[in-house]
């Protein structure tokens, strides 16, 4: 039976991963750490246990990487949170050979080009009914004139659609460039002329370095969205970029007829369903004002006009890394992260040179994260802000998604709670990265008490994950499935780069059970996106779709399953691969050309041959 979410808030003993902290600032008598919990816990909580067919074995003793088999693995008897079902299949090895495996597709893809794809290119049945485009934005780029760009964070923008007509007819793919200002620049110049977040010094090569000039090259490679009729090209330090249907030209830059009234956008934003059935598309800004934080929230309906704003200044919030919004009801839900500007380092390093200003965010662990609750409506907003201290320090890019619940919001995040590296690179990291827990996302439920102004904070899983997703209709609500992408191993002590996508479907509050899709050996994940079937009625009743990179074979493909299941669907396999993409999104609308089967529309364009 499913128990009440003040019934679990209120039972502090019912996890050994759970932490609290009552009220802002206190935390009296709420233990800091896993391990202090644990420790006052020796003697009487037993260790973990594995089901494997109905029978209790100790802690798995299986090789990483060993095929591992369905299990359900049951934490103590004090817990209702780590207790998960997988199906995954293939664990690999961590070595230079698997790493190699993970990396071969980051490099540029000059390439643009439309086509529509090919019985031959199709295995399996693309369900008739799946109708409108995915939308697909990352780097492109990994070198600019022949100089390396190590950090994919910082590669221009390019944007794929994969658009069905549904009924049988062929899908259409579409990849092309986003023409922003500084990459025409820099292609005709054939060298970089721009600083990036991670560039170090002046990544022109002159002598000249401004390291007051902080603002970084704008090149919308970040996220993708269709509002209002218009293709939206996405990075957060920068407005969007319109692209066209189909073609996916370059329109250029748009603050959508002045709805948009600030210089910067964000790469992340959520779709909420109102209660008269309307959408709204929720988005914001984040700037620093010496050490505070500007934040703008707009939302903006249908036809693209705001229809609401507000605006507030987080106190000591300059370097927050406010990369992502959850919405509720009444709230917009913002996460700071424990994250602090290195004055050592922005001084020996970075004012000569020797550092990039990404490299100058340090991840505090004496500094806890704290949630802000923004009211969505009503006069006054800012001053109403409830802002609540979390039991630890965590560093989080992603949401999965938020709801309310009587005087309760549930916050669900990919979590790092050991935070980020920014220096590491394709240059200066390898397989060792995943000995450290730094970077490591877990999937993290906040539990946000009003009344009393205390803060749950729930690991719900040992699998490393980011990039999640819901399905459509519960944005703001409260769900039962999550779709994450993460590592093959899921175990508390191993991780690994993204290879799976998993299914987290909620037994009670804190516990999941999970249905894996493994693509398996040298084949890589990229973020699920879920679209809902026309007319289904269950909230997983749908597919996911994600891009898949098979190293062995050097292409990428992109896979349909079963959003219930987890099973494969359809596979469609392009003649190339794509570089790896950050985000995406799913529109109901077909981007296409009208009449792909009758008129083949075929575009292929080197960009080495000279950019307009």
């Amino acid at each position: 039976p499913r128990t009440s979410l003040h019934s679990v808030h209120n039972s502090v003993h019912s996890s050994p991963d759970m932490r609290i902290v009552s009220g802002l600032g206190s935390g009296q008598g709420a233990p800091r750490s896993t391990s202090a919990r644990r420790g006052c816990l020796a003697g009487i909580v037993s260790p973990p246990r594995i089901l494997v067919g109905g029978r209790l074995h100790g802690r798995s003793s299986l090789h990483p990487a060993r095929a591992s088999s369905a299990s359900t693995e049951v934490a103590d008897a004090f817990s209702k949170e780590s207790r998960v079902t997988t199906n995954d299949d293939y664990v690999p090895a961590l070595t230079s050979a698997m790493w190699a495996s993970f990396l071969r597709p980051y490099r540029s893809n000059y390439e643009e080009c439309a086509f529509a794809v090919s019985d031959e290119m199709v295995e399996g049945r693309i369900p008739v009914e799946l109708k409108g485009t995915l939308l697909r934005n990352g780097p492109g780029l990994f070198e600019i004139g022949g100089k390396k760009i190590p950090q994919p964070f910082d590669g221009d923008g390019k944007v794929a659609m994969f658009s069905f007509g549904g009924d049988g007819a062929k899908p259409f793919f579409s990849t092309r460039f986003v023409r922003t200002k500084a990459f025409v620049e820099e292609q005709k110049a054939n060298r970089m002329l721009y600083r990036g977040a991670f560039s170090v010094g002046n990544p022109a090569g002159g002598w000249l370095y401004n390291p007051f000039d902080l603002r970084v090259k704008q090149i919308a490679n970040t996220g993708v969205v269709r509002w209002a009729g218009k293709v939206l090209a996405l990075y957060e330090r920068d407005l969007p970029y319109e692209l066209r249907d189909a073609d996916l030209k370059t329109s250029g830059r748009t603050d959508l007829g002045g709805a948009i009234d600030s210089p910067y956008f964000s790469a992340h934003n959520r779709i909420v369903t109102e209660q008269d059935g309307s959408r709204r598309l929720v988005a914001f800004s984040s700037s620093e004002s010496m050490l505070d934080n500007q934040i703008t929230v707009w939302e903006f309906d249908e036809a693209g006009r705001q229809v609401e704003k507000v605006e507030l200044r987080l106190p000591g919030a300059a370097f927050g890394f406010f990369h992502d919004v959850a919405v509720t009801e009444n709230y917009y839900v913002f996460l700071e992260n424990s994250v602090r500007l290195d004055l050592k380092k922005f001084g020996t390093e970075y004012m000569f040179g020797k550092a990039c200003i990404a490299e100058c965010l340090e991840h505090r662990e004496d500094i806890r994260s704290k949630v802000h609750l923004i009211p969505r409506r009503g006069e006054q907003r800012a001053q109403r802000r409830r802002t609540l201290e979390c039991p630890s320090s965590m560093f989080s890019f992603h949401h999965v998604n938020a709801f309310e619940k009587g005087e309760m919001v549930v916050l669900d995040t990919c979590g790092m709670r050991d935070g980020f590296d920014f220096s590491a690179n394709m240059e200066t990291t390898d397989v060792r990265y995943y000995e450290s827990n730094k970077g490591r996302g877990a999937y993290i439920r906040l539990m946000i008490d009003l009344s009393s102004g205390s803060v749950q904070e729930h690991k719900l899983m040992e699998r490393a994950c980011d990039f999640p997703c819901v399905a459509p209709s519960v944005v703001g609500k409260e769900w039962i499935h999550s779709y994450v992408y993460g590592s093959a191993a899921n175990e508390e002590k191993l991780w690994g780069p993204p290879q799976v996508v998993a299914k987290l479907s909620f037994v009670d509050e804190v516990t999941v059970q999970q249905k894996v899709y493994n693509p398996g050996k040298d084949r890589w994940c990229q973020e699920p996106i879920f679209v809902p079937r026309p007319g289904g009625e269950a909230e997983d009743d749908g597919w996911i779709l994600c891009i898949v990179y098979d190293s062995a074979v050097d292409r990428s493909e992109l896979v349909i399953l079963d959003a219930k299941s987890m099973g494969v669907e359809a596979t469609i396999k392009l003649p190339f691969a794509m570089p790896p993409g950050l985000h995406g999104s799913w529109t109901d609308a077909y981007l296409g050309p009208t009449d792909v089967d009758a008129s083949p529309f075929e575009m292929k364009y080197d960009i080495r041959n000279g950019v307009v």
